[in-house]
Order: C-alpha cells, then structure tokens, then sequence
C-alpha cells in the first residue's frame, strides 16, 4: 500500500501509535521533514514525526513557544477521546527532538510561556492538571465540584495565579456523545446554540486549588482569553451562529459582569475570531458585513478609548485566522476560505496607512482546512510561523520560517 494511504486508514480507524513517555519519536515517514515552498521559497520543517498519527499545534490564541524560543509545545490528536484531546510533545527548534510531555490524555491546552507550565484539563474534564515543559514534572491543579465539568478552553491569568475555563452542569450531559470533530462543523455548531444549556464561566485558584464560579447563563461559552498584561480582565465569547449572537464580551474578575465589546447594527453582520493585541491594549477581531459585499475588515477596538482601527480585507489574503507579531508591527493570516483551493495561501500583513500590504509567505494549496485550520503562531524572535497543514495527508506540526526583514 502506498505509505500516505497507509497512514491515511491508520488515522480513519484510530490507531494512536505513541511512544513511551519522554521517548524522542523516531522519523521514519516519506514525506519530507524540511523543504521550501514553491511559490516563495520559504524553508518549511515539520515538527511532528510521525505521519501515522494526526498532530498539529494548539489553538491560535494560546501561546506555544518558550520566551528564548528554543521549545514549542506539539499535540498528537487522540480523535476518539474528543476535540482537541490527545498527547502533549516538547519540539526543540535547535535540535529537532521531540519529546513527549505526559501519558495523560488531555484537552484544552494552554501554555503559559515565561514559566514553561502547560495546563490542560482530563480525568474526562473532571480535573484540571499542570506540567511543566522543562522539567517534565505533573501536578494536579484542581478537581471540579462534583455538580461540574470544565467542557471548555483554559486562560491563565498574567501573574499566573488564577485559571479559567468555561464548565457545564455534569446533569445536563449524562448521555453526551464524545464530539471528535471542531464544534463549527457539521450540525453540532447549531445545535449546540440552540440548546441553550447552562454554561459557567469557572476560576481556580493556582495556589490553593479552590474552584468558584465567576458567571453563569443559558447560553453557550467560549474562547475565554485573559489580557495579556491586566490579570484580572478576561475575555470571552457567545458561541453559535455568528449572525445570531453579540460574541465579544469582557469581565472583570473582581467584578465579574460582563460587558459588550462590539454590538451589531444590521442583519448578517458577524464578528468572530478575536484575539488580543500584543500590547494588550486593544481586542483585535474579524468584522464582516455579509449583505454588502467587500465590506470584511480586520478590526480592532482600544478598550481604553473606544477608538476603532479597520483595515479591509481583500479576497487575496481573507482568512480564517489572523494574530498580530509579539513586536505588534504586523499580522499573519491563516489563508482559509477560498473558493479557489489553488489560491490558498499564508500572508504577512503589514498596516500601510489605512490599508493592510499583503506579502505571501508560503502556499497552502494542498490543505484540507476542514481537517487542518493552520491556527498561525509566530516565534518570540518572529523567526518562525507554526502552523497545522495537511500536507502529507493528515494534519501535522510544520513551521515556516519568516523573511528575515520582520526577525526582531
């Protein structure tokens, strides 16, 4: 059997093959580990080894690179187990190891980069636990009230004492199949919305280990994102449809009611994807008009002022994602959406007066962005982008490496 077939029906019918625990995973697969890209030369590498297995990098607004670059953190995806659940990997830039950072299977990743601490929730969402990527130690942070489940993602807060994820009642989903694919596709997105179950917004004390509740609704949670440099201001959104719901929210924790940071004016307006400026200072977001066409901008309001930044989107580099340079001085686009597969591409997108200057950074014509959203994350030293692609079939770990005018 061809190899990539091969590994493309080891993936369908769930074999996880993983290395023992803090094993360095061998390289053995025919697609290359290290080649340029066609269109711009750009010298790409693989981070994940093994292409009988589905890996990838964590979502795009978690950190996932260490301060002095050397590590970035690499998940191998156990399907079966549910979305975003799997293994946790050490990828070293300098030497190419990979080494794997817990035997517990977890979910919902989140990695705080100055002190090397990767949280993640498992014990079937029951717990939430803690290992460090240098030392490979493993603690368990806290254990969820029995009336509880932390179902969602994880936020660190900037001094690292407090953790917050969203939770569900563990009443209302005794009979819950395991969702194995991203909540946005197929039937589940809506009807996830439409049931309207209650959802918490949930905080654990780093030190103690106490669990509170911060916010309770019936309606559905997510992305929660805590400032990067005010610890007690939060983030979060609405989840569902992205028409039908005022998505962008923040609370104090001192104070947890939560405000709006964008509401919308018309029919078929949708906002989504957001994400924080490097700086802090502004909440940065996917602003699209969908009853006018070429009315799409990349958004971002100054929570401090109120000052509203817009820069248009053009079909080249419209995407899934975009995330700003840890410098600030520019974003990079995922390239999903197209219509034309062939145009698929990665952009670095430069602020030019009020327009946004588009330099392509590397093709991605051969993803699948229903298996793979690339998610982009770039370096502290802007050398690197990582991403997820499946350029070998699967998705997998890759990194592109940045033109050396934006290195810092």
């Amino acid at each position: 059997m061809n190899p990539l077939l091969r590994s493309a029906a080891c993936f369908a019918a769930g074999l996880f093959l993983i290395p023992s625990l803090h094993a360095q995973m061998p390289d053995a697969s025919p697609f290359p580990a290290d080649f340029q890209d066609p269109d711009t030369g750009a010298h790409i590498i693989r981070l994940s080894k093994d292409l009988s297995t589905p890996a990838g990098v964590i979502y795009f607004t978690q950190a996932c690179v260490t301060p002095d670059n050397r590590y970035a953190v690499v998940r191998y995806l156990d399907v079966a187990a549910g979305h975003t659940a799997g293994y946790m990997y050490r990828y070293e830039f300098k030497t190419g190891e990979l080494v794997k950072l817990t035997d517990k299977v977890n979910k919902n990743q989140e990695m705080v980069p100055k002190s090397g601490n990767l949280y993640y929730t498992a014990d079937n969402d029951r717990a939430i636990y803690v290992t460090n990527i240098l030392t490979l130690q493993t603690h368990k942070v806290a254990d969820m009230p029995a009336a509880i489940l932390c179902s969602g993602g994880l936020t660190v807060n900037a001094d690292e004492t407090l953790i917050v994820g969203t939770g569900t009642l563990a009443a209302e989903h005794k009979n819950d199949k395991i969702l194995t694919t991203p909540p946005n596709q197929g039937s589940a997105f809506t009807d996830t919305y439409n049931r309207h179950d209650t959802n918490l917004l949930i905080d654990a004390n780093l030190k103690t280990g106490v669990v509170s509740e911060l916010f309770r609704i019936n309606t559905w949670l997510g992305h929660v994102q805590f400032s990067p440099v005010d610890s007690d201001l939060l983030m979060f959104c609405h989840e569902g449809p992205w028409q039908l719901v005022d998505r962008i929210w923040t609370l104090r924790i001192s104070n947890p009611v939560p405000h709006l940071v964008l509401k919308r004016t018309e029919v078929n307006e949708i906002a989504g994807h957001e994400f924080w400026s490097s700086d802090g200072a502004s909440i940065w977001y996917d602003h699209n008009f969908r009853n006018t066409p070429g009315k799409d901008f990349l958004e971002g309001t100054n929570l401090a002022t109120g000052a509203v930044t817009r820069y248009p989107i053009k079909a080249p580099f419209g995407s899934i994602h975009y995330t700003q340079s840890p410098d600030g001085k520019f974003f990079v686009c995922d390239g999903g959406g197209r219509k034309d597969r062939s145009q698929q591409a990665m952009y670095i997108l430069v602020p030019d007066g009020g327009a946004l200057k588009p330099i392509k950074l590397c093709n991605m014509a051969h993803n699948d962005y229903k298996a793979a959203e690339p998610n982009p994350h770039l370096t502290p030293n802007q050398h690197w982008e990582l991403f997820t692609a499946t350029f070998s079939g699967i998705p997998q770990a890759y990194a592109v490496e940045m033109p050396k005018e934006f290195w810092r």
